[in-house]
C-alpha cells in the first residue's frame, strides 16, 4: 500500500534570491522611515515570498518588519499549499477561515511583529485592497501610523535579476511556439477560435501557465476594435490579415510577442504598412539604452510614425516581468510613454508592440520583448517578422 501523499516544493528561485529582494526592500523602508510594510498585490506577494495562487480574490498580505523574516496572511484553504509555493514555513503564517475577518488576521500579524503602534506603510495603489478594508484597518489599529507605502516593491521590480531574465527567456520560447502553431495549423475558412485552440494547445503543452491576459487573435474587420480576442463566429478568408499577440508565462514571468499573419498573398499596402511598423520597432530598440528616458524612446517611435502620417494613440512599450490577471505587463509602474522622465537602467525588460493603424484599413503589427544591456538592448523573442503569409 502506498504511503501518504506529501507536499513537494515548486519554488521558482533559490531562497537567496528572495532574501536579496527583502534586503533591498529593507533599505528602502529605512530610507522612507517605515518600521514595517504591508503588501497585498499578487505580484508583490509573489516577488517577496514566492507565494502565488489564482485564489487572490480573497485578501492576502505579507507583513515585512525591518530585521525580521516576513509574515504571510492567507485564507486557510489557500494556506494548505504554502510549502509548495513559498520559501516561508508555517511558523510565518497567519491563516483565517472563510468566515473570519481578514483584517483581524492582518492585525494579529502586526501585533505579533510588535508594529501595531508603529509607522507602517501600505500600498494604496493596488487593485486588491478595497477602500472598506483599508478603512477597517485604520479602525482595528488606531495607534498605528499608516503611511503610503506604494511603489516601494515596484522600485525593486523595475530592474530584473539574471534569474528573472532567464524566466522571461523561457516564457518567450513558449510564446514563439504559440506563434508557430498559428502558422502551422492555419486553414482557410477556419474560425479564429479554431486557430486560437492550436495556439493554446502548443503553449500549454510547452509548460505555459495561465497568462495575465488572453491570446489576442483577430482578423479582417475585427482588428479595428483593439484587444479583440478570438471569435467563434468569424471565419478567416482570403486576404484577411490576422493579428496574433500572446505571451508565454513561466513561474509567473511573461514574455510577449506580436505578429501579423496574412491569409494568402500580402497586398502591397500590407507590406508597406508592415515596413513602417518594423521601422517603428527598430527605432524603439535603437533608442532604448541606459541613461535615456522613457520619453526619449517614445519620441523616437513617434518621429517615425509622424514621418509616415501615422497617428499614435499608445505608449511605445511597457515593462515585462511578474504577471497575474488582469495584465501580463508591468506598465502601471514602468512604461515608455510621452512625458515620462524615468531613466532607463540595465536589466529592465520591455515589450515593444508597434501598430500601424489607418482609417478603414487592416492593421499591421509587430513587437519584441527586449532586455536593456550595458550599452543598448537585445531582443529576447526570436521569430521572423513580416507579413507572414499562411
Amino acid at each position: 500500500m502506498a504511503g501518504p501523499l506529501t507536499l513537494q516544493p515548486e519554488h521558482a528561485f533559490e531562497v537567496a534570491e528572495y532574501r536579496a529582494r527583502l534586503s533591498g526592500l529593507h533599505s528602502l523602508m529605512e530610507a522612507f522611515r517605515m518600521d514595517a510594510l504591508v503588501v497585498h498585490t499578487p505580484e508583490n506577494v509573489c516577488y517577496l515570498t514566492g507565494w502565488h495562487t489564482p485564489g487572490y480574490y480573497y485578501p492576502q498580505f505579507v507583513v515585512i518588519k525591518l530585521g525580521e523574516e516576513p509574515l504571510i496572511v492567507l485564507r486557510s484553504m489557500e494556506a494548505m499549499g504554502l510549502a509548495v509555493r513559498s520559501w516561508l514555513d508555517e511558523e510565518r503564517l497567519v491563516a483565517y477561515a472563510d468566515t473570519d475577518d481578514p483584517i483581524a488576521a492582518l492585525s494579529t500579524a502586526l501585533s505579533r511583529l510588535g508594529v501595531s503602534a508603529a509607522t507602517v506603510g501600505i500600498d494604496r495603489n493596488g487593485w486588491y485592497l478595497p477602500v472598506a478594508l483599508l478603512d477597517r484597518l485604520d479602525a482595528v489599529c488606531p495607534d498605528m501610523a499608516l503611511v503610503d507605502g506604494s511603489w516601494l516593491v515596484e522600485r525593486l521590480r523595475k530592474v530584473k535579476s539574471p534569474a528573472e531574465i532567464e524566466k522571461i527567456e523561457q516564457a518567450s520560447r513558449i510564446a514563439e511556439l504559440g506563434m508557430q502553431a498559428a502558422v502551422d495549423h492555419f486553414d482557410l475558412g477556419m474560425t479564429e477560435a479554431q486557430l486560437s485552440g492550436w495556439v493554446h494547445k502548443a503553449t500549454v503543452e510547452a509548460g505555459c501557465e495561465y497568462t495575465g491576459l488572453p491570446v489576442f487573435l483577430m482578423s479582417g474587420h475585427r482588428m479595428l476594435a483593439p484587444h479583440s480576442v478570438w471569435s467563434k463566429h468569424k471565419r478567416i478568408v482570403e486576404g484577411d490579415q490576422i493579428l496574433v499577440e500572446l505571451a508565454g508565462t513561466v513561474d509567473r514571468y511573461a514574455g510577449a510577442l506580436f505578429r501579423t499573419l496574412v491569409a494568402g498573398r500580402a497586398e502591397p499596402r500590407c507590406r508597406a504598412n508592415m515596413e513602417i511598423a518594423e521601422e517603428m520597432l527598430e527605432a524603439a530598440m535603437a533608442a532604448l539604452r541606459p541613461g535615456v528616458t522613457s520619453d526619449d524612446v517614445n519620441r523616437a517611435v513617434g518621429q517615425v510614425a509622424a514621418r509616415h502620417g501615422i497617428t499614435i494613440r499608445k505608449r511605445a512599450g511597457y515593462s515585462m516581468g511578474l504577471n497575474f490577471p488582469p495584465d501580463w505587463g508591468e506598465g502601471f509602474f514602468l512604461e515608455l510613454a510621452d512625458g515620462d522622465q524615468t531613466v532607463i537602467e540595465p536589466n529592465m525588460v520591455f515589450h515593444l508592440p508597434q501598430v500601424v493603424r489607418r482609417p478603414g484599413e487592416q492593421l499591421a503589427a509587430v513587437s519584441e520583448t527586449v532586455v536593456v544591456t550595458a550599452s543598448s538592448c537585445r531582443a529576447v523573442t526570436r521569430f521572423r517578422r513580416g507579413p507572414i503569409e499562411v
